[in-house]
């Protein structure tokens, strides 16, 4: 199991029967996204129907775990004390190469918050949270991340 980049205070995701296939995957360390079988559209996060074209088949696609940040925004406090010693962090919309326009939210590690810019290049680096859960962060492409 990995270091972890937050402390164990912070909320775990829960799964549901729409995206238990994404948290099965991600516990393996592949991203995954949801796609459409009727049209080809992807989404994320998973659900039930296609909203363009409101078909029910699905199925998923693996892709390459980079991106480019597509927004972001630097967290200065703490909604957990846990996360104080953690201060700045940085939350983003990673777009997703290969994810057909597909955009994934969660944190910037392994860079400070002042290099962060829009277009950064990323790329996906797991936290292990248990056996069976493992969260993807994103990190600048070409970085060594030293976990806390």
């Amino acid at each position: 199991m990995s270091e972890r980049f937050f402390p164990d205070e912070m909320p775990m995701p829960a799964a549901n029967a729409e995206t238990l296939a994404f948290w099965e995957a991600a516990a393996r360390h592949s991203l995954v996204v949801q796609r459409c079988a009727g049209c080809g559209q992807t989404r994320h996060p998973p659900g039930p129907v296609c909203p363009a074209c409101r078909s029910t088949a699905s199925q998923w696609l693996e892709l390459p775990g980079t991106g480019s940040v597509y927004t972001f925004s630097v967290v200065r406090q703490a909604f957990l004390p846990a996360l104080s010693d953690r201060l700045p962090y940085v939350v983003c919309a990673v777009e997703l190469d290969q994810g057909g326009g597909v955009r994934m939210v969660s944190n910037l590690v392994g860079c400070e918050p002042e290099r962060v810019a829009i277009d950064l290049a990323v790329t996906v680096v797991w936290e292990d949270m248990g056996p069976d859960l493992a969260l993807p962060r994103f990190t600048p492409l070409g970085t060594t991340v030293a976990r806390p």
